[in-house]
């Protein structure tokens, strides 16, 4: 992909702590609107910690990070809300609930937009559970619900431009053409809308498919950030999972 769009996003050594343990340290990188950066690493690399700093849940990280210009600290959570979504790991949901309400959640202190909710689900293949409970949907079904949230969020049928998409391991629970279709929705999005987009896989196919450029992270820290040609190397991905790693062909979803 061919980015040409200003930097949207910018982390400037940042280091994240838990009590003694060192979680993150000295990580720095941009994304371009219309960008989208992918972020390996094996279990324990610091990948959903990363995402999280870049979701704010970090107050002592929040300086490092800066959006569109402004640092997160400036930055109320209602501006911020409009401008930046996060799909992540989701807590089942304990009562009865139907798809199109868990989507208007995405904007919980105005009425819902039907036409907007209804707009976010078509566009993630999900318009047909619309009316379904929420919890009798599978897990993959889930995911497109939820992403469909975060289109809502963001402005459903009417889309802001330059919003930042944060999506900790997107494919999780998909099936091959599903994944393909995930994959496929989030890059479209990313240039239409000139979003910068952070998403985090274990799959390298996944981020040779869509992404511009790739963050590989071990023990905290960065190994490598650089176009995905470069950074998907046999010799960074051994290093970034500890553990030899060959290039084969193998199956894809065209």
């Amino acid at each position: 992909m061919n980015v040409t769009s200003s930097q949207l996003l910018n982390v400037g050594a940042l280091s994240v702590h838990a009590g003694a343990a060192r979680l993150l340290h000295d990580i720095s990188f941009d994304v371009a609107a219309g960008e989208v950066l992918a972020l390996l690493g094996a279990n324990g690399a610091g990948k959903s910690t990363l995402m999280m700093a870049l979701a704010g849940e970090f107050a002592s990280a929040n300086q490092h990070i800066t959006f569109d210009g402004h640092p997160l600290t400036a930055w109320s959570r209602h501006a911020i809300a409009q401008r930046r979504a996060v799909n992540a790991s989701e807590p089942p949901v304990p009562f009865t609930m139907n798809a199109g309400d868990y989507v208007a959640l995405g904007r919980p202190f105005v009425a819902p937009d039907d036409r907007a909710i209804a707009h976010a689900l078509t566009e993630c293949h999900a318009r047909e559970w619309r009316t379904r409970d929420y919890a009798t949907l599978s897990m993959g079904e889930q995911l497109r619900v939820q992403l469909a949230r975060s289109l809502y969020q963001l402005g459903g049928d009417d889309p802001r431009e330059r919003c930042l998409w944060l999506l900790d391991e997107p494919c999780a629970h998909l099936d091959m053409a599903q994944r393909h279709f995930v994959l496929t929705l989030i890059a479209r999005i990313a240039k239409a809308r000139r979003w910068a987009v952070v998403f985090s896989t274990h799959d390298p196919l996944e981020a040779q498919l869509i992404a511009d450029r790739a963050l590989l992270l071990r023990h905290g820290e960065a190994l490598s950030i650089a176009p995905i040609d470069i950074a998907l190397t046999e010799a960074n991905l051994s290093a970034c999972y500890g553990r030899p790693i060959t290039r084969r062909a193998g199956f894809v979803s065209e």
